[in-house]
């Protein structure tokens, strides 16, 4: 089976300053669902900005679909790859159904406005995401828990084969966190792969996700949950006394730091 991405020994500096990503080895195939873990400032953004296009990487280090990334316009990186950023900067009043629509744009030329095929596609997205009763709304008039559905709901409309989040919970409250997660099950099972950052290693063993730990050194080791969120592991990573235990009433492995 091919892989959408495929990076090998990727090494990346800024200015021809000090590595921030070194010898990274990885493959994305079909409905992967993965976590990237690992502390502020280890170069997790830059590793999502090399695979999605927005940084420029040498020596065919990353491939989409077996095509080397840096021969790609990026209009045809878009139609492998969305990306769903942090913060969402709204300008205009938008509806939500317009701004869905607006994912549909990777397979447009200059100027074509969306036909009624496009819209289907952007009704679908709400569909799938169970938010379909938001489409007349105004993004200025939505919660921040749905304003990051509708833009995942935009992300779906492109008709990707990779969804790329990042850190997609980090500014919402403990429900909208478990919908996100939901949603980003649901994109796996649908057969998207997902690629989502967070600061947050419980939320790999709630998804039983592969785990990617980019560490200090720019280094990046690969495994699942299971095998990866560990206490060592994590207390090598992160400065906190970190515990992981087995619960038996909910039959999975939680994290948490055990002193403040």
């Amino acid at each position: 089976m091919d892989s959408i991405v495929s990076i090998e020994n990727l090494t990346f500096a800024y200015h021809r300053g000090i590595n921030v990503l070194y010898e990274i080895n990885a493959k994305v195939y079909d409905g992967d669902l993965i976590t990237l873990l690992g502390p502020n400032g280890v170069g997790k953004s830059t590793l999502l900005n090399c695979i999605s296009g927005l940084l420029t990487v040498k020596d065919n280090r990353i491939k989409l679909i077996n095509l080397d990334i840096v021969s790609l316009k990026i209009k045809s990186i878009a139609q492998v790859i969305a990306y769903v950023p942090q913060k969402t900067q709204i300008n205009f009043d938008y509806t939500v159904r317009d701004y869905v629509v607006m994912g549909r744009t990777a397979h447009k030329n200059i100027f074509e406005q969306p036909t009624e095929n496009d819209y289907s596609i952007a009704d679908k997205a709400l569909e799938h995401l169970e938010i379909s009763s938001l489409q007349k709304r105004s993004l200025n008039e939505i919660s921040g828990g749905e304003l990051q559905q509708v833009c995942i709901a935009r992300a779906i409309a492109q008709q990707p084969k990779l969804i790329i989040l990042d850190e997609p919970t980090s500014a919402l409250d403990f429900d909208n966190q478990m919908k996100v997660l939901k949603l980003t099950q649901k994109l796996s099972e649908l057969g998207y792969a997902v690629l989502m950052t967070t600061h947050n290693p419980e939320h790999s063993l709630l998804l039983s996700s592969t785990v990617w730990i980019l560490s200090r050194d720019g280094r990046m080791i690969a495994g699942s949950s299971e095998e990866l969120v560990t206490e060592k592991t994590l207390r090598g990573l992160y400065t906190s006394d970190i515990q992981v235990s087995e619960i038996p009433s909910i039959g999975r492995k939680v994290c948490f730091v055990n002193q403040l």
